[in-house]
């Protein structure tokens, strides 16, 4: 009893933290897709890429359900909302569009005492014109 409860302890604590990274995986995966979506019609209407990327922010924590967690002011801060634009050409057609990606990372607190926090960085794309 005294091996196996520990070991067993240790085993619960990783199956958690491993699965509520994954949960939150999804969760800010389909976030980014909101806000790249959002970005994306903003640019594709002539706005400030300023306008479009405070405007995905919004759409990313109104799909989560909160209110001012996620940010963009602050790169070093956790929950952060980066946007980036790029153009891509589509497949020998020589047709050029152009596409955003945002790209949000968010710390997760971990159960086990061995590993402090885990990070979790997903984005999405989104192309327009």
């Amino acid at each position: 009893m005294a091996v196996v409860l520990p070991l067993l302890v240790l085993l619960m604590g990783i199956a958690f933290t491993g699965w509520s990274a994954m949960q939150s995986s999804i969760r800010l995966t389909t976030a980014a897709r909101a806000g790249a979506i959002k970005a994306a019609n903003d640019l594709q209407a002539g706005k400030q890429a300023s306008t479009a990327w405070n405007d995905a922010t919004t759409a990313v924590n109104l799909e989560e359900g909160v209110s001012n967690i996620y940010q963009n002011t602050n790169s070093h801060a956790d929950d952060y909302v980066n946007m980036s634009e790029t153009t891509d050409t589509l497949n020998g057609t020589g047709v050029t569009i152009k596409v955003v990606q945002i790209t949000i990372s968010q710390s997760i607190v971990a159960v086990i005492p061995v590993v402090s926090s885990l990070s979790v960085n997903t984005d999405a794309t989104a192309r327009y014109g």
